[in-house]
């Protein structure tokens, strides 16, 4: 009987252990628990990793693509399912049109601006799998600082900077700011 009873303890043990195994955690509003799978995963959100240039670089190439790097792989997509994978406007001077809803730049995803966004500059650019690449058909001024906007949404709210590995597809969720100075 006593063998019975030392069996039954230890089985009770060993279900007690199974049952709360995972993460626990206690805090003021007391122990907080979660199972196996959810105690190894972690939510990350999508954002800016790194950029090239870095923010304050000095003496960038007039020439220098702009590339903007994520930590999880995006995609810009608009309200019909639609991926904008490049777009190219193709001017032949660094031209700008105006930061504006309405204005030709208004569904990129980077604005670049040497007058804090009061007009944006033309560009070329492609959508890499957690990168964005913005390249010029003619070199940048001189002696210039330049902020670049990554938009978590485009100016005509037609398109969103989303996590393409997110069922639900995550959004950034700021907007992300940058600015570099070109030499001579």
């Amino acid at each position: 009987m006593a063998m019975a009873v030392l069996r039954l303890c230890i089985l009770g043990l060993a279900l007690l252990l199974i049952g709360s195994c995972g993460q626990q955690k206690l805090d003021s509003s007391g122990l907080d628990s979660k199972s196996i799978e959810d105690a190894g995963s972690t939510t990350t959100t999508l954002a800016v990793s790194s950029t090239t240039p870095n923010n304050g670089s000095t003496s960038v190439s007039r020439t220098a693509s702009i590339v903007v790097n994520f930590n999880k792989s995006i995609y810009f997509l608009d309200s019909s399912n639609d991926h904008l994978l490049s777009w190219s406007d193709n001017r032949t001077s660094t031209s700008s049109a105006a930061c504006t809803s309405s204005g030709s730049v208004s569904y990129h995803p980077i604005l670049i601006s040497k007058d804090s966004y009061s007009n944006c500059l033309y560009d070329n650019g492609t959508m890499g799998s957690s990168s964005i690449t913005i390249d010029w058909d003619t070199g940048l001024d001189a002696n210039t600082t330049y902020k670049v906007k990554v938009l978590k949404e485009s100016l005509d709210g037609s398109y969103k900077l989303k996590d393409a590995k997110d069922g639900s597809g995550t959004q950034l969720s700021s907007d992300y700011e940058f600015s570099f100075t070109t030499g001579s």
